[in-house]
């Protein structure tokens, strides 16, 4: 074997070896990628497929509650409840004409998650009878000018 044959196979085999060396470094970059994706901040269940089965089909208003009741209770254990959960739940009871478990859901939503009370207030106030509170302003605080 010549030395011009030699030095003519060798650029093959450092092909070969960026070759190798490119996907190695992308199948790297892609398990890197892949162990940084935080978990989800809340629970949310099968809440996602559930509800979207349940605007596809009606008649699977069932399975939809019962993953909802899935996903909270899983949330509770966890400490990461997802907002809404318990405001849907009790969406679900409202139309059963369930108005005691409906409220029931809209008060574990206001104490959970404060900032809906603004809304859920008023619904729970209608539908126990009593009058719509009034709102009340939101003062800001200024900062002074300088």
């Amino acid at each position: 074997m010549s030395a011009a044959t030699a030095l003519s196979k060798l650029p093959n085999k450092l092909q070969l070896g960026e070759v190798m060396l490119r996907k190695i470094m992308i199948g790297a970059l892609a398990l890197g990628f892949a162990a940084c994706v935080a978990p989800s901040r809340f629970e949310w269940g099968d809440y996602e497929n559930s509800l979207y089965s349940f605007s596809k089909t009606p008649e699977a208003r069932e399975n939809y509650r019962k993953s909802l009741q899935v996903a909270i209770q899983r949330g509770e254990q966890s400490k990461r409840l997802a907002p809404g959960m318990y405001a849907e739940l009790g969406y679900l009871f409202l139309e059963d004409d369930n108005n005691a478990e409906a409220i029931a859901s809209f008060q574990k939503e206001m104490a959970a998650f404060p900032e809906s009370r603004v809304f859920l207030g008023s619904v729970v106030t209608r539908l126990t009878g009593g009058s719509t509170p009034a709102t009340q302003p939101v003062s800001v605080a200024s900062t002074p000018n300088s």
